[in-house]
């Protein structure tokens, strides 16, 4: 516990590999003042923050040091477990909502003509929905919760034991993972509410949040920063990720009532890459390759990942890529499910991942 002008020892890594000792002065009002204010920024910004608000004349060093050292007594703790009972409670609230009725209506085989014009439209101009200004009627709430991770460039004993893409397997990143939380409004019957654009309306605030811990700690801290920022007040949960199996398992287990969706840039990258295998023959071929990935993404923004596939394998495999072509397929084929997004787009979900890409580089950044 740091008591008043108490001495704090931080130990400093050196060029040679060793650490030394180096002491910081300060009051435990000052410490806490330091901790919060760089759980929240950047050293620089707080820098600036603490000498405009409290009158503190600090360096980055010395905020680092602090920080470093007793930021753990001032930050929120990570929950320890998780409240099934809140799960359960969930569960039982979101049942047939009205954005879920409307999805599985349009999955419904019966509707397929009627669905496909929806979809159509949806996917070249704009979803069936209802322009925000002109809907006095009743609402219901939906929170998205997105989460990914990324590389953060580290210090050498943040670095030990990481492996990496260096020829001597180390690394020179260490992975942060990173969540966004944000609300979308619907009609009582599940349709958007659009701008006059005719994109689907949403709140401006995006909530961030983000730890270089372990999964199972992120996916708690996650739960939580939901919680916090109304989830149980939710009549409907969609969850997006990148594919990655972390990200599911965090879905399965805290957010199981979702509804659930690959974002399109990963899904994208993946086909991309998958065409990459390909073998276009011709003098023409890289005009070839390029009418047909665009073919492709066509398909898949429009939710027909089954017939991506089919004209994906009217291609040979470039010699020596059979194995990587079949697995890469096979993406696509355990993951169909999660890539709906024709229906998805057709009803105002979004499927794309710009919210916590953003935050990843914004969080990062700093």
């Amino acid at each position: 516990m740091l008591n008043f002008m108490e001495l704090i020892d931080h130990e400093v890594a050196r060029n040679d590999g060793l650490t030394e000792k180096q002491m910081v002065k300060c009051t435990r009002n000052a410490a806490a003042s330091i901790a919060l204010a760089c759980s929240e920024s950047s050293y620089e910004q707080a820098t600036l923050m603490l000498s405009r608000l409290a009158g503190l004349d600090t360096t980055t060093m010395t905020e680092f040091r602090v920080a470093d050292c007793v930021g753990s007594e001032f930050i929120k703790k990570v929950p320890t477990d998780i409240n099934h009972a809140s799960v359960e409670e969930m569960t039982k609230k979101v049942s047939n909502n009205a954005l879920d009725i409307r999805v599985k209506q349009m999955n419904n085989p019966d509707n397929k003509d009627e669905t496909e014009q929806i979809i159509q439209k949806a996917v070249k101009d704009r979803p069936d929905g209802v322009f925000y200004k002109h809907y006095i009627g009743p609402i219901i709430k939906v929170m998205y919760v997105e989460c990914d991770g990324t590389g953060v460039p580290g210090i050498r004993r943040e670095l030990a034991g990481v492996a990496g893409k260096q020829p001597d397997g180390s690394a020179k990143t260490f992975e942060a993972k990173i969540g966004a939380v944000f609300v979308v409004e619907y009609t009582k019957d599940g349709k958007p509410l659009l701008t006059e654009n005719g994109e689907t309306y949403r709140d401006k605030k995006v909530f961030y949040m983000g730890t270089v811990r372990k999964v199972d700690d992120f996916g708690l801290m996650l739960y939580q920063y939901a919680i916090e920022n109304g989830l149980k007040d939710m009549d409907a949960v969609v969850f997006l990720g990148d594919g990655a199996k972390w990200v599911w398992g965090i879905q399965d287990k805290y957010f199981p009532y979702a509804l659930s969706g690959i974002d399109l840039y990963h899904s994208t990258e993946r086909v991309n890459t998958l065409i990459d295998l390909l073998q276009f023959k011709g003098r023409s071929n890289s005009d070839k390759k390029q009418t047909f990935k665009d073919a492709c993404v066509e398909l898949l923004r429009s939710g027909k990942v089954q017939e991506m596939l089919d004209l994906i394998e009217t291609i040979p495999a470039k010699r020596g890529n059979e194995n990587k072509l079949d697995s890469a397929m096979g993406y696509f084929r355990s993951n169909m499910e999660r890539m709906n997004y024709g229906v998805f787009t057709a009803c105002g979900i979004f499927v794309g991942s710009g919210v916590i890409e953003a935050g990843c580089k914004v969080i990062v950044g700093k």
